[in-house]
Formats: structure tokens, sequence, C-alpha cells
């Protein structure tokens, strides 16, 4: 008998390769979302520091310029800080989707290969049952030449 072959061995191929697309993609968005929680992260360090240099030291000469300086600079990590949490929830919603479309992909291969799996159950049923039917026959035809040759033997 010939050989297991799964009728739709392409689809399956294509689907093992969709999904790792989709895992690629997904993996490239988690990514981008780590760099920008990753950035977030350092400009609030950033703006953490500069608020505790903003005391100063005691005894320390205020300078207007300075102070001024200083806070633009707080406003301008703040802004920067928006903005990225920004980026990073746009990075998360994409993050979202990839994964979201991967789940997708992984199940339809599992679908397939659960094709596949019934597929490969029946025709081993089937090469069981051929094999079975194949041994029967013999039994029967020792069975037969054997009840032939007492017939013979008792005859004779």
């Amino acid at each position: 008998m010939k050989r297991f072959q799964f009728r739709l061995a392409t689809l399956l191929r294509h689907r093992e390769m969709l999904e790792t697309l989709r895992e690629q993609e997904f993996t490239s968005a988690q990514g981008h979302l780590a760099r920008a929680e990753a950035r977030i992260a350092a400009i609030k360090a950033a703006f953490r520091a500069a608020i505790m240099a903003r005391g100063g030291t005691p005894g320390e000469r205020i300078d207007a310029t300075s102070m001024l300086d200083r806070e633009r600079y707080l406003l301008a990590l703040h802004s920067e800080i928006v903005e990225q949490e920004r980026f990073a929830e746009g990075a998360r919603i994409v993050a979202e989707e990839r994964r979201v479309a991967l789940v997708a992909a992984r199940q339809a291969r599992e679908a397939v290969l659960h094709l596949r799996d019934q597929e490969a159950a029946l025709y081993a049923a089937g090469v069981q049952r051929s094999e079975q039917e194949l041994l029967d026959e013999m039994a029967t035809l020792r069975h037969t030449r054997g009840a032939r040759e007492t017939a013979r033997e008792e005859a004779a």
C-alpha cells in the first residue's frame, strides 16, 4: 500500500508560513513598544533628576535665569513624555493587533493540522484493516490446505 500523503499539504505549508510571518510581525511590534517604553523611562528619569536639582543646595544664590532655563527644560521633558506616551499607546495597539493576527494564524494552522491528523488516522485504520484482511485470507487458505491434506491422508 502506498504511504500516507496529506491532500492539503500545500495549504498546511502556506498556513505555517503565514504563522511565521505573523510571529515576526508581532515580535517587531513588541520591540517597538519596548523601545518606546524604555525612552519614556529614560525621559522620566531625567525629569526626576531635574526636579531633584531644582531645590539647589542651602546657601546657594538664586539665579533667575538658571531657574527659568530649568523650568523650560522640565516643560520640554514633560512634553516629550506626553508625546512618547502617545507613541507607546499606538505601539501597544499595533502590538495587540499583531497578537490577535498571530493567534488567528495559529488557529488556522492548527485546524489544518487537525484535518491532517484525522486523515492520517483514517489511513492507518485502512492499512490495519487491509493487513487484517490479508492475514485472515492467509489463515483461511492454510486451514483449507490443512483440511485437504487431512482428507487425502484419511483417503489413502
